[in-house]
């Protein structure tokens, strides 16, 4: 079977599933991760023969089946990373290699006026973020200095990455912040095993994994943090109907999916950690839905502890977080330790609260700073 034939069998394989481009775009893909060649010579040779033994029939058939082309190689390019990943956790996306890529160029910036949300979520009408402007150019930079006596927290020293799933952002993060300890959980012990496992080299520590809840209490032992991220699972059980079926058949429903009554609970949640682990002056930064985006903003828009936001109780932490053996640089937060009370509120509204569009356009992503201490 040559180049050619074999991309004309992934179209014939492949119609219940995907476009006759789709299909060829992933037959191509599969053909230069299986064979170590370069997309440019399959286009260039496309009577070249393929070796018998490539095992790319197998792979065809797994794809036909409707198993993700990611499951099928194993891993997935993320921010010039190779990450692992496998059905115990969900495949990164686009958005989320958008929304570290913000966060690199921006972190520390000052916040800009025209993207702060007004106090019930509305978006100030005075102009576009700056942030947005620097996420809609094909090659963003950072964001102005920070104006006079204000400082700039450009170097965070603690990160935290929650509901971190394969790791990808902890690995991302800690790959551009290398004088940064990055910390990361997860509640499913499947996606902090596929996490700890990852061979990425980077140039200083590696993240320290643990297990929690999110929807729970923040373990006791956790440092503050100058930076604190989430991608949390946020797609409504309504809109499952829009989704194809290698998404829903593989990937992990736990890490997609929240109730149409409750499509919050995550962000409620993670308001809480804030409020317990973020820095005076440190950032937060989160993907969200892109049809609840002044409804998200407005969780933080105000003072006031979490608590009195509207939202559902939170799940009771009867079993402390502990992190992954052998994880990272091997810290341990001992499982007898009690959880840190967390009622407390920010001592005063966020500095900011800044509602930016991906891409395409859309309400994608929360930036909230918190206010410097004086």
């Amino acid at each position: 079977m040559t180049y050619r034939e074999f991309k004309d069998l992934s179209v014939e394989r492949l119609a219940a599933l995907y476009p006759a481009e789709e299909a060829r775009a992933i037959a191509v893909r599969l053909l230069t991760a299986r064979l170590n060649v370069p997309a440019y010579k399959i286009a260039a040779e496309p009577a070249t023969p393929i070796p018998a033994d490539a095992g790319l029939l197998a792979d065809l058939a797994r794809l036909a089946e409707g198993c993700p082309l990611q499951y099928v190689l194993g891993f997935t390019e993320f921010c010039g990373l190779r990450i692992r990943v496998a059905p115990g956790c969900l495949i990164p996306r686009p958005e989320t290699e958008e929304l570290v890529s913000l966060i690199v160029d921006n972190f520390g910036a000052p916040a800009s006026v025209s993207g702060k949300i007004a106090p019930g979520g509305q978006k100030e009408p005075d102009g576009e973020s700056a942030l947005r402007n620097a996420s809609l150019r094909q090659d963003p930079a950072p964001l102005a200095a920070a104006p006079a006596g204000e400082e700039s927290l450009r170097d965070p020293a603690n990160i935290l990455d929650l509901c971190t799933g394969s790791g990808c952002i902890a690995y991302a993060l800690a790959d551009a912040f290398p004088d940064a300890q990055v910390f990361a959980c997860d509640l499913s012990e499947a996606a902090l095993t596929i996490a700890c496992k990852q061979r990425v080299k980077l140039p200083g520590a590696r993240p320290v994994f643990f297990q929690a809840d999110v929807l729970g209490e923040p373990p006791a032992g956790l440092p503050k943090f100058d930076l604190i991220v989430s991608n949390p699972p946020y797609v409504r059980e309504s809109e499952r109907a829009a989704m194809r079926r290698n998404v829903l058949d593989y990937e992990p429903a736990e890490a997609l999916f929240v109730p149409d009554d409750d499509p919050l609970r995550f962000y409620a949640a993670i308001r809480r950690w804030a409020d317990a682990l973020l820095a005076p002056g440190g950032e937060l930064w989160l993907e969200i839905n892109e049809s609840l985006g002044p409804q998200t903003a407005a969780l933080y828009a105000d003072s006031g502890s979490a608590a009195a936001l509207g939202q559902k109780s939170p799940r009771s932490a009867a079993e402390p977080s502990t992190v992954q053996p052998g994880c990272g640089s091997g810290l341990l937060l001992r499982s007898d330790e009690k959880v840190l009370a967390t009622q407390a509120p920010f001592a005063a509204a966020p500095a900011s609260v800044e509602l930016l569009q991906d891409l395409s356009g859309r309400d994608r992503f929360l930036r909230i700073r918190q206010t410097p201490q004086e």
